[in-house]
């Protein structure tokens, strides 16, 4: 593997002139994160898998954990960006809890939806009862050690997998049971934990991603969370990709009906895991695939710019212009005409122009001169031109 400029000395710890945090949007595949990728524990992630310093298949600049819009409004059914009813308020709830006992950790909704994505997808589309609990269970793979998977005997009992011989990771955010006797959070309030019920496996995730004192909002410091997780360059990526996808626009869809499938021994967790089939989402931009509604993203700039106003105001001013323009033009010429053209005609050029001056002045001496006191009467005449 190959380590970031400014290797390790001879004591083994990194050199001093490396870099403490990547810079801004610095790539994950950038050799920027290679320090904390490149030991891998041998203890599986929170979710039972294996770690892997292998790079992402899709590299993702990092930019630290991003908010998501205030209001996020309904979508289609099936949307691209979708967020089922059911699980979407466990998201933000989480993060509401954590920010009061966690102030400094920087975490946002976004980035628990996105790991809830990767490991569930939104628990399995949000088969969820109105307390946020699984129709079902859903369970991870049998942790025998094959397939990626770490080996876990039983640790349980079967408490919470139903498995006497392996442990398995359990509910929509796919928690094996020894870390959920270390962190399992009580979400809702109800006074049960329950790694079936999506505010209490959220807000779990949410105090294990908060647990080591790391400001989120860091580049470094969110990577080294979310392998904590999952220790893998590919999950990283995965879930960074649609906690982009989340924050620029995310909107709510109805939840799946009908129960979860029983799970076999490789499971019914719907895991996503791979950042190539992601989305991107380009900065202002609606995302087109899944039929995702136009007014959630651009509620304001088309519809006051592109639809109906434009073609109203139109019609509506053009009329009034042609209109004024005969009103004035009538008006004007007769009053201005009469007036001034007899009176200073005769009186300075009494003798030199006694016969053709007053006829032919009128109509085309001041417009062709122009320096006649009759100016004026070039106006109206100007008219004409239009």
């Amino acid at each position: 593997m190959t380590v970031a400029s400014g290797g390790a000395g001879a004591s083994g710890n990194l050199a001093a002139d490396s870099p403490v945090a990547p810079s801004p949007g610095a790539g994950l595949n950038s050799g920027e994160f290679d320090e904390l990728t490149m030991i891998v524990p041998q203890r599986p992630g929170v979710d039972g898998r294996l770690g892997s310093d292998k790079p992402a298949r899709a590299d993702v600049p990092v930019q630290g954990a991003t908010d998501g819009r205030s209001v996020v409004r309904p979508g289609r059914p099936n949307a691209i960006n979708g967020i089922p009813r059911g699980v979407f308020p466990a998201y933000r709830r989480a993060t509401a809890n954590l920010a009061v006992v966690r102030p400094n950790c920087g975490l946002t909704w976004p980035l628990l939806a996105g790991i809830g994505k990767v490991e569930s997808d939104h628990a399995s589309g949000g088969r969820v009862d109105v307390a946020g609990t699984t129709r079902g269970k859903i369970l991870g793979p049998v942790l025998n050690g094959r397939r990626g998977n770490g080996r876990i005997t039983d640790s349980d009992k079967g408490k919470y997998d139903g498995d006497l011989t392996w442990d398995r990771a359990v509910g929509p955010m796919q928690i094996i049971p020894q870390v959920w006797d270390e962190f399992g959070a009580d979400g809702n309030g109800d006074g049960y934990r329950n790694p079936n019920n999506v505010y209490d496996a959220v807000t779990t995730v949410a105090v294990v991603l908060c647990s080591e004192g790391d400001d989120l909002k860091q580049p470094r410091d969110l990577v080294a969370s979310l392998l904590r997780y999952q220790h893998s360059k590919d999950f990283v990526a995965t879930v960074l990709k649609w906690m982009r996808v989340y924050s620029k626009n995310a909107v709510l869809v109805p939840n799946e009906k009908g129960g979860l499938s029983m799970p076999k021994s490789t499971g019914n967790a719907e895991r996503k895991v791979d950042p190539r089939e992601v989305p991107d989402i380009p900065d202002e931009t609606t995302p087109t695939t899944g039929a995702t509604p136009t007014p959630t993203v651009q509620p304001s700039t088309p519809v006051g710019e592109v639809t109906q106003p434009d073609p109203i105001d139109t019609p509506t001013h053009k009329p009034t212009r042609p209109t004024q323009t005969p009103t004035k033009t009538p008006t004007k010429t007769p009053t201005k005409t009469p007036t001034p053209t007899p009176t200073p005609t005769p009186t300075p050029t009494p003798t030199d122009t006694p016969t053709g001056t007053p006829s032919n002045t009128p109509s085309g001496t001041p417009c062709a001169g122009g320096n006649d006191p009759t100016t004026p009467t070039c106006t109206p005449g100007g008219g004409s031109h239009g």
